[in-house]
């Protein structure tokens, strides 16, 4: 879809600024994590919260919906993932509950595994070809398929990452990336 080029690539530049600059490896000073999650969240939940009452209010009038969506898009998504990025690292780093954040990372080093797995997952359950529950269930109820998609996301991703060095995914890019076979089990 070419008018999301502008917003993938502004998207990919920010990533790679604050990778750059060790957002992700856990680099930064924790306060400055705190601040990244304060401003973030402080900014852009009480405007979700308002731009959910009025889309309720007007009954999700698609005109609105569509003027609203640059704002939306461009600025709040972007602040609202940062804040959240920020609260995992600061968990990650925390050293509590270390078997979560064990999973987290597992989890996270096979995010190409686990997007194609949710997506194939979530096509057999919502699609015609699958159980067709696409339109069928109120917002509220597709919370348990959203936590049981995490808890097998959280589930499998460390017991393979302790026998293979890859995701199965991971390990097809990287063989095809690469124009041979990789190994795929640890050494």
């Amino acid at each position: 879809m070419p008018w999301m080029l502008p917003e993938t690539l502004g998207l990919m530049l920010l990533g790679m600024a604050l990778f750059r600059a060790g957002f992700f490896s856990g680099g930064w000073a924790r306060r400055h994590y705190w601040a990244v999650a304060a401003a973030g969240a402080g900014v852009t939940i009480p405007l979700y919260v308002a731009l959910a009452g009025w889309m309720s209010a007007t009954h999700f009038d698609p005109i609105l919906l569509l003027l609203t969506e640059p704002l939306h898009l461009t600025l709040l998504r972007p602040a609202l993932a940062m804040a959240e990025a920020a609260l995992v690292i600061l968990f990650v780093t925390s050293g509590r509950a270390r078997w979560l954040a064990a999973r987290l990372t597992a989890a996270g080093r096979m995010a190409f595994s686990n997007y194609l797995g949710t997506s194939i997952v979530c096509t057999l359950i919502f699609y015609g070809y699958g159980l067709g529950w696409f339109g069928r269930l109120e917002r509220w109820q597709l919370y348990p398929v959203v936590f049981a998609i995490w808890i097998a996301m959280l589930g499998w991703s460390q017991p393979w990452l302790e026998r293979f060095a890859y995701g199965p995914a991971e390990w097809l890019w990287r063989s095809m990336a690469r124009g041979r076979w990789q190994s795929l089990r640890r050494i």
